[in-house]
């Protein structure tokens, strides 16, 4: 990967200056660049895209999406001139949509922490995977055979109200056995991995944005729990 992800140290940056390494064409009027350096998250993990603007001293236009494809992040943007390699830019994110993305995020984290605390996890419950977009929800591997929806999202508003920080560094596969509440399969052992920190319960595997501390997460509520295919889903919500 050529980009330097910004976003990984801090989630709370909001523009960059960057240089283009790379342009294709997409279609009529639609481009994607790689950048030397980017505050763009792109979309994975369960979290949506950021979006925003590029400009410079003559021109501004949107960035509409950002993927990671074939181990390069790609910036796709609309414009009716075509950029060039070498060019400068100032990239801005839409900074209402990303902090939504994030306390969503964390939510979820919260949420898992939760479930680990309350002992149904990582057995009977593993997770597989979770969205957290417009209509967030966290997948488990494995059922219940009880009704958990009230307490767990009593538990989860408490880690909120008490205000615990949210932190990040990057640490060998070894010492991340020794505090993770869980560790997702076929993790590599040959580079750092991101470590995501809840202060006083645990740490897991995790290379998405969050917020600072279970405070800004806002309340959170869970409408439903549901089984499908041996499955356990919590949705949630945040306010």
């Amino acid at each position: 990967m050529r980009t330097k992800q910004l976003y990984l140290d801090d989630s709370y940056l909001k523009e960059m200056d960057s240089t283009i390494l790379e342009v294709q064409p997409e279609a009529e009027g639609k481009w994607r660049a790689v950048l030397d350096q980017t505050v763009f998250y792109p979309m994975g993990g369960g979290q949506p895209t950021d979006q925003g603007t590029f400009e410079n001293n003559n021109w501004k236009i949107e960035v509409y999406m950002v993927m990671l494809k074939d181990r390069e992040i790609w910036h796709y943007f609309n414009s009716s001139t075509p950029l060039k390699v070498g060019d400068k830019i100032h990239g801005t994110i839409n900074w209402d949509r990303r902090y939504k993305n994030m306390r969503a995020h964390s939510a979820g984290h919260v949420i898992d922490f939760v479930v680990h605390i309350l002992g149904y996890s990582p057995k009977p419950l593993m997770p597989i995977k979770g969205d957290h977009g417009k209509k967030p929800f966290i997948v488990y591997q494995g059922a219940l055979t009880e009704d958990i929806k009230h307490k767990l999202e009593d538990k989860s508003n408490e880690l909120i109200e008490k205000d615990l920080k949210f932190s990040c560094l990057f640490q060998p596969l070894e010492d991340l056995q020794k505090e993770a509440i869980y560790l997702q399969p076929g993790l590599p052992n040959d580079k750092p991995l991101r470590t995501l920190r809840l202060e006083s319960i645990g740490a897991v595997a995790d290379g998405g944005t969050q917020v600072h501390s279970t405070k800004e997460v806002g309340k959170i509520a869970i409408p439903s729990i549901e089984t499908k295919e041996g499955n356990t889903i919590v949705h949630y919500q945040i306010t």
